[in-house]
């Protein structure tokens, strides 16, 4: 089957919610959702014709966007403020290190008769910064369904670290692929050291852009009066999309900007503020949904295979001795323990993003096509089996380092333990201008007993009314009732205005 216009929300909906039924198995298992989505595209993709890398590139990098951006308005400085040096460091120098020293053994690797690899130098380090970056925040659902925590704020540190490395990781990416496409195209191509400055002032540009980006968005969403609640979310999204493509156009780098704006966002008051990080929530994992299954159903199963001699070695270097050395280095000014040291480097697997950045080969000009492919079918296998080996096994390394500590769900806040009850008793009601409630106080409304005006939006102020404030037009009013029957009484009594 090829994918049409005709089918294409037909097997994308199909795809989905068998992915998401199966996916509460993962759990039972400790296996990550991504390694199931990856696997139901495979399976699917015998039957299931999708090449277009093009667009596959295109998808990765706006998925991407959004799950950052996602990432970062979970983030909390509180618990990120003590481990944010080390964090910091693993997420810059430690990608460096894993490239530089993978990038060495690839490239003695593939002067092995009985691998199937012939890869120069500098392709050779072309896959290795591909697969530098780890995906830890991906696996980490196991333990928040488990109620188990981690000891040492090991947590926030590698949530930290796979939130925040995607973009060196990104930068090596795109300097080897100039070069790479630079020697085939004829061209000399410029010494690795002289891209350092390039490198600097893209992250600087990044985080920068960023950080400006982060604080209009607090301005704006909380000056800005939309008269429909539900567009908050929409006006969200455009502004991710700008962050990441302005900052992209002056040169910085996007992935950046938007996780450094999601976590200024996210750590700022704003109105909706629940509203959108569920919104948000619900977004990133359909873009991870959707990217896991079209990634799947792109990889070529067999050309997969034709490359696992090499990408089985070079897994377990990756696993057992770069990511590993990397970790050492860094940490070392830290002192950090025999068994925070083992976890932490236990904990580099890879992911989709190593996946999606291999598609920048696939479409840069210059690079072989045939080199392309084996780097992209190299990653994929190196990606899978790290899900495999380090994925499943992840929460019973924990226990068996003793770093896990039993955590007590949450209790619920007492707004939260009866969600749908408080939905459908709220509303927010503008008071237009020729209402007939304009100038009356809260005490003439009558309003039923049931039904309580809790705020006012009064053009940029919010106001805590009491029964002597008078309605003005173009007042915004938030309804709190103990059921719809009492909110459907007040907006009878207030028919004279129109719904927010």
């Amino acid at each position: 089957m090829t994918f049409t216009p005709d089918n294409y929300l037909l097997i994308g909906s199909l795809l989905l919610l068998g992915s998401i039924f199966a996916g509460k198995a993962t759990h039972k298992i400790g296996a990550p959702l991504l390694l199931l989505f990856l696997g139901i595209g495979l399976l699917c993709g015998e039957k299931i014709s999708f090449t277009d890398s093009a667009a596959l590139s295109l998808l990765g990098e706006l998925a991407l966007v959004f799950i950052l951006f996602s990432g970062g308005l979970d983030t909390k400085y509180a618990d990120v403020r003590p481990v944010a040096v080390r964090g910091g460091v693993l997420a810059t120098f430690g990608v460096f290190l894993t490239a530089l020293f993978l990038g060495a053994f690839i490239f003695a690797v593939s002067k092995l008769d009985f691998v199937p690899l012939n890869f120069s130098f500098a392709e050779s380090l072309l896959l290795g910064a591909i697969v530098s970056s780890t995906d830890a925040a991906s696996v980490f659902s196991i333990f928040r369904s488990k109620n188990t925590g981690l000891k040492h704020n090991l947590r926030p540190l590698l949530e930290l670290e796979s939130g925040s490395n995607d973009p060196m990781a990104y930068v090596l990416t795109a300097t080897l692929v100039s070069h790479v496409a630079a020697s085939g195209q004829g061209e000399a191509p410029a010494a690795f050291w002289t891209a350092v400055p390039a490198v600097l002032m893209n992250l600087g540009v990044g985080a920068l852009a960023g950080a400006l980006f982060g604080l209009v968005f607090v301005r704006l969403i909380n000056r800005i009066n939309l008269i429909v609640e539900g567009l908050y979310p929409v006006m969200m999204v455009a502004l991710t999309a700008l962050t990441f493509s302005a900052t992209k156009t002056c040169g910085g780098n996007g992935f950046l900007a938007v996780y450094v704006a999601g976590m200024i966002l996210g750590n700022a008051p704003f109105v909706h503020k629940r509203l959108i990080t569920k919104f948000y929530d619900g977004f990133a994992w359909l873009m991870q949904l959707s990217l896991f299954l079209t990634l799947g159903l792109f990889a070529d199963v067999s050309a997969i295979k034709s490359v696992a001699a090499g990408g089985i070695l070079i897994s377990l270097f990756l696993i057992f001795v770069a990511r590993p050395l990397a970790v050492g280095v860094c940490l070392a000014p830290f002192r950090p323990s025999a068994r925070v040291f083992a976890f932490t480097s236990w904990v580099g697997l890879r992911g989709a993003v190593p996946i999606v950045f291999a598609l920048i080969p696939l479409t840069t000009p210059g690079v072989d096509p045939e080199t392309a492919k084996m780097i992209f079918n190299t990653v994929f296998f190196i990606s899978v089996s790290s899900l495999v080996i380090q994925g499943t096994t992840l929460f019973a390394a924990a226990k068996r380092l003793g770093l896990t500590v039993e955590e007590s769900a949450p209790a619920p806040s007492a707004f939260d333990k009866e969600t749908e009850a408080i939905d459908a008793g709220y509303a927010e009601i503008a008071i237009a201008g020729t209402a007939s409630v304009v100038g009356k106080t809260l005490a003439e409304l009558a309003l039923p007993r049931g039904a309580l005006v809790v705020m006012i939006r009064r053009e940029n102020r919010f106001l805590t009314p009491t029964g002597a404030t008078r309605l003005e037009a173009d007042d915004i009013l938030r309804i709190q009732a103990d059921t719809p029957e009492h909110l459907a009484a007040a907006r009878e009594r207030l028919e004279g205005s129109a719904e927010a």
